[in-house]
């Protein structure tokens, strides 16, 4: 079947029936096709969660946070900010990693690193080639699922505008699959009852493209796939799921060396800025102790430490504007008022964001400071008192 490239939801393959082939379609989250369809968008029971939380929103898609600081995509959804667990995190500017299949082509697959590492554990890529018949969990940022529908006596539904991460369940129906010089293996969306042994059947639609695809539960799981392609039936209404319908997935075990060559290096040996301090990797980082240090970052520097210590809302050097290199030994600025740790019109509150004087860390005076004034009346005394609270000659007046 001719397929597209698109952002996957949950997969459910079509049966063969008088269709010889499929048109692409884009996906989304995953697609339910028991139970009202609304559900799932929570983790599944705790001993078969093989990791939900590890999904997340990439630009209306999804991607899977796999260890290290590394995500895996679908090379058409690229890098970008990743949202896990409500938290946004920045990619590292240039880490955007493609692997290539046996022949050297460019699959749709891609990894990136991020600034910050997310709080969860490495997933196990897939080990072994993947089977048919065996059961997928698969995890996407799709949309969400409407109106049934029947088109040349197929049913299904049409999809719905709300995107949300959400798990189905499917099984692998084809191996061995080339789609866009990507080793792939497939799903079929399957008119399955809720009482069958597959309850949460699912289609891979619009915006799933870079989901997941597990194999086990929260004691044995392995990432053995990333949703990125979606097949329908030839003339099927757009922006509709239909049984027979086709998912596509990335075989990750094909892709298992190259990825765990990129995941498994060093900070201070990847060749990135991986804090942003404008250094990178040892000898020229001073955050890096060695080859093998596993971060930029260094303890012994408070401007390196990864650490806001000043309560400002900034950490590090370049981004505190207390820090002129990154082996300071504070984050703090005695030119700025607003970040030198004192309370210098002594109001009992000091710097930025505590003092309400301080509009930003590097303010020169813990009080807003004017610009363009014109002194009328009593202005002219209120300003000369001002000055003299603040121990401050005052610049004489212009007439007008």
């Amino acid at each position: 079947p001719l397929v597209h490239p698109l952002i996957l939801t949950t997969l459910v393959v079509l049966t063969n029936l008088f269709i010889s082939s499929l048109a692409a379609s884009v996906a989304g989250a995953v697609l339910l096709s028991t139970g009202d369809g609304t559900g799932n968008t929570t983790p599944p029971p705790a001993a078969q969660d093989p990791g939900f939380d590890h999904v997340g929103r990439i630009f209306g898609t999804s991607g899977v946070y796999v260890g290290n600081g590394w995500v895996l995509t679908a090379g058409h959804v690229g890098i970008g900010p990743i949202r896990l667990m409500g938290v946004t995190y920045e990619p590292v500017p240039g880490s955007e990693t493609n692997f290539t299949n046996a022949e050297g082509q460019i699959a749709d697959l891609v990894a990136f690193k991020l600034r910050t590492r997310p709080p969860l554990p490495g997933l196990f890529i897939a080990t072994g080639p993947p089977a048919t018949n065996t059961l997928l969990t698969v995890i996407g940022n799709g949309r969400s699922r409407d109106e049934p529908l029947s088109f040349m006596g197929v049913e299904g539904w049409a999809w719905g505008g709300v995107r949300e991460v959400r798990w189905g369940t499917n099984r692998i129906s084809e191996t061995g699959q080339l789609t866009f010089n990507t080793e792939s293996f497939r799903v079929t969306f399957d008119d399955l009852p809720a009482t069958a042994a597959n309850p949460h059947e699912a289609d891979i639609i619009a915006g799933d493209s870079g989901g997941a695809a597990f194999t086990g539960g929260a004691s044995d799981s392995e990432l053995v796939g990333i949703l990125f392609a979606h097949a329908a039936f030839q003339g099927q209404p757009a922006s509709t799921s239909l049984f027979g319908n086709v998912g596509v997935i990335v075989d990750l075990y094909q892709y298992r060396n190259q990825i765990l060559s990129v995941v498994n290096r060093s900070e201070c040996n990847n060749g990135l800025d991986d804090d942003g301090d404008g250094f990178a990797d040892f000898g020229v980082d001073p955050g890096c102790e060695d080859l093998t240090d596993r971060t930029e970052t260094n303890p012994n520097f408070i401007c390196d430490n990864g650490i806001d210590d000043d309560g400002d809302g900034f950490t590090d050097f370049p981004h505190d504007t207390g820090c002129d290199f990154p082996w300071e030994g504070d984050e703090q600025n005695p030119l700025h008022e607003c970040d030198n740790g004192i309370d210098d019109d002594n109001d009992s509150t000091i710097d930025f964001p505590n003092d309400p004087g301080c509009l930003h860390p590097s303010n020169s005076i813990e009080a807003p400071e004017p610009s363009g004034l014109r002194l009328l009346g009593s202005g002219l005394v209120a300003l000369y008192g001002f000055a003299r609270r603040r121990n401050r000659s005052p610049s004489a007046p212009d007439r007008i």
